[in-house]
């Protein structure tokens, strides 16, 4: 696939020259006043983006520092959504939190720092009298030319167009110091209606609540993407237990793209279904929930119960987990087979169909005894 991303680009209007191929064209006379005009139409939660944290307010007096004194900021990097999109102008793929700050400075919801200081070699050339800005200051209180010189600023801006998921993917991982996509990121940047059940899926209080990790490279997508998987496989009467390696649940992703309202709501309710039946076995932040892949197998688990399987509580799984751990702490000829296997199983990643299989069988045989104890 051609990428073009040359200097001597057309000016902001001028598309006449464009391709098929995506462009990354530096944008001219983007100040900060145009950011702020256009801020209505600059859509900043874009689905593909990675959930980047929010900046803390010494973050955002820092980066307001370095814009006054003139310092070089890094670029923005925005999707060019003209003619594509009927409201919106741009959408951010980098520089989200830069770009935030300046809205809040101009709103005067960010003062500048208690020590901030007006570096006297990088002054603007203004009129002798000029107050200019002080510590604690917000935008409403700059002298009306610092304000003008501020909302002149002109920004590094780099318009992306005619791009494609793919491409917006691909420029992520050389945009985040050179830091690849992980699986759940990638599928989220194939879009499509398959993407946008997984966000749904992925705010399901088990997600959102129970699981002891933040959402921060997309774990919870990674999770509702599994949990889509073996709900589409159960409602397609599949024998076999479903593969969820990444290059399989991409596959998925892929093959769901344009999923009709129906099946999509079909599909949702039972995945939903599916986390309800485990969600009460925990509670908020388990960390019985960092055992890899621990919902797929009660899931499954549950799916299959036999008439004398228990019924998993959170004590049988946390007394289950507790002597998987200390199995490991043992000399070796005393050790569980099973549960050394379940363990290296677990560690060599995303399970395929027939590791997930004996994962399961592991599970039932630890799971018999509290079948026992019951009767």
């Amino acid at each position: 696939m051609e990428r073009l991303c040359q200097g001597g680009a057309p000016r902001d209007g001028d598309r006449s020259s464009l391709t098929a191929a995506m462009r990354c064209v530096p944008a001219r006379d983007f100040t900060v006043d145009k950011a702020l005009v256009w801020r209505g139409s600059i859509d900043a939660e874009v689905p593909y983006q990675r959930e980047s944290f929010v900046w803390s307010l010494e973050q955002q007096q820092l980066f307001i520092d370095s814009l006054l004194n003139g310092y070089d900021v890094p670029k923005f990097y925005l999707h060019d959504l003209r003619g594509v999109h009927p409201t919106r102008v741009y959408a951010i793929v980098d520089g989200k939190q830069r770009l935030t700050t300046l809205w809040r400075f101009l709103g005067d919801e960010v003062p500048l720092a208690t020590d901030f200081r007006a570096i006297e070699a990088n002054l603007p050339d203004l009129s002798s009298g000029t107050r200019h800005p002080r510590g604690g200051d917000r935008f409403s209180d700059l002298d009306p030319a610092w304000q003008g010189v501020v909302r002149g600023t002109h920004l590094s801006v780099v318009l992306i167009q005619n791009a494609t998921p793919e491409d917006i993917e691909d420029l992520f991982s050389r945009l985040n110091n050179g830091e690849p996509l992980n699986a759940a990121e990638h599928r989220n940047a194939l879009g499509g209606a398959m993407a946008e059940l997984i966000r749904s899926l992925s705010r399901h209080p088990l997600c959102a609540d129970r699981l002891p990790v933040g959402n921060g490279r997309l774990q919870h997508f990674d999770l509702a993407a599994k949990v889509l998987r073996l709900a589409k496989s159960e409602l397609d009467g599949e024998t076999s237990i479903p593969d969820l390696r990444a290059a399989a649940l991409d596959a998925f992703v892929r093959r769901g793209r344009h999923m009709g309202l129906e099946d999509r709501g079909r599909l949702e309710t039972s995945a939903s279904a599916m986390l309800d039946r485990v969600c009460g076995m925990f509670h908020d932040h388990d960390p019985l929930l960092r055992f890899p892949d621990l919902v797929p197998l009660l899931i499954l688990y549950l799916k299959d119960r036999g008439t004398d399987d228990p019924m998993p509580t959170r004590s049988a799984i946390e007394t289950f987990e507790s002597g998987r751990r200390s199995n490991l702490e043992r000399p070796p000829a005393q050790r569980d087979p099973g549960l050394v296997e379940l363990t290296l199983l677990s560690q060599s990643g995303s399970p395929d169909s027939q590791s997930l299989a004996r994962r399961l069988a592991i599970f039932r045989d630890a799971m018999a005894p509290f079948s026992a104890r019951r009767r």
